[in-house]
């Protein structure tokens, strides 16, 4: 029996010793990790957007005067060039107010005429009578108001009858034609609209968190479902206020245009587009996300301290800004400092590490 207890109790510390040996092989064993050095770079954001393509320059041309549309020289889609004929308007009407116009100014130079001779042969006829008499000054102001008022008249109808030949102030493509022969049209009304299609624009909307990041200038890449490849432009116009885009809208967005660096044929105003902004950034101190670890509610990393032999340091850090794959490190580190990115399951302040 007291064999027995005596094997117990040397197997017992046989186990001992092994289990002490142990620990003190793994205090002195470097745990295995992997470094990266701290760099400075900036963290890459993109804004999306979608919008519809439509030509840069789009003019509408407005009836100059009101008339009846006597022949219509375009048809919609028809490209035309500055100073071509769009139409002709009937101005009958108008000439005859100008023949009257020019015949009432006749008949009140003459009546004034006439006005000056009867008191020049008054005084005349006084003056016969009366050596001494002196000559009253003749009030011809109603005659000069009513000439006045006559060559207004003439100058507004001459501009409206040479405007019965209406032309194109720009070239390009009619794209909306709102009149027909035959048809009155008064002063103001749309009569065409012409588009420019050398050069194309994307107007899109931005909701409120993105309107902030985007500035007038900014590179933007668009494509979209019915044209192939990419077309590189950027941001022409920002509007300065936020408005619903359309009536059924909750939240107000941001008008933006991005004008295309070059077309090409397969482009067409309408089709949809989507537009992608890269937003530019400082430069900034940047680890791996994998780096970072979390104790409550503060954040650390462990960096590597040279020596022999080499150790890992717990550093509390302050992070910053999160990209994909990336993390601001505002304060705790420095550039070029080595932080370990692999192997810190299990790792203390202090352990003995070795690089792979």
């Amino acid at each position: 029996m007291g064999k027995k207890k005596i094997l117990i109790a040397a197997v017992l510390g046989l186990a001992i010793l092994v289990l002490v040996g142990v620990n003190l092989l793994n205090v002195n064993k470097a745990a295995l990790v992997q470094s990266i050095e701290v760099t400075e770079g900036v963290i890459t954001e993109e804004v999306f957007a979608n919008g519809k393509l439509e030509p840069v320059d789009t003019a509408q041309l407005y009836a100059p005067v009101s008339g009846v549309v006597e022949a219509v020289s375009v048809k919609l889609g028809d490209t035309i060039t500055e100073g071509q004929e769009l139409l002709t308007l009937n101005m009958e009407s108008v000439q005859e107010q100008l023949d009257k116009e020019l015949l009432n100014l006749q008949m009140v130079e003459a009546e004034r005429l006439q006005a000056k001779k009867q008191h020049f042969e008054s005084f005349k006829q006084a003056k016969s009578q009366d050596a001494e008499l002196e000559p009253e000054e003749l009030d011809l102001t109603s005659y000069d108001l009513r000439i006045k008022s006559s060559e207004l008249n003439i100058e507004s109808l001459e501009r409206q009858l040479a405007s019965s030949s209406i032309k194109a102030e720009k070239g390009g493509v009619v794209t909306e034609l709102a009149v027909q022969k035959g048809q009155m049209i008064a002063q103001g009304n749309l009569i065409v609209s012409i588009a420019d299609f050398s050069a194309y624009q994307v107007r899109s909307n931005l909701n409120e968190l993105d309107a902030g990041k985007v500035q007038a200038g900014m590179k933007a890449v668009v494509t979209g479902e019915s044209f192939a490849g990419e077309f590189n432009g950027q941001v022409t116009y920002l509007a300065p206020i936020a408005q619903l885009a359309e009536a059924t809208s909750k939240d107000p967005s941001v008008e933006m245009l991005i004008k295309l660096d070059e077309i090409s044929p397969e482009l067409k105003s309408g089709y949809n587009a989507s537009i992608s902004l890269e937003i530019p950034d400082k430069p900034r101190l940047l680890v791996p996300i994998q780096a970072i670890q979390y104790e409550g509610d503060g954040t650390f990393l462990f960096k590597v301290e040279e020596g022999q032999p080499m150790k890992a340091v717990k550093v509390p850090v302050q992070v910053g800004k999160e990209g994909e794959e990336q993390v601001e490190i505002v304060s705790g580190v420095s550039k070029g400092e080595k932080i370990i990115i692999e192997g810190t399951e299990g790792l203390r302040d202090g352990d003995k590490v070795k690089l792979q």
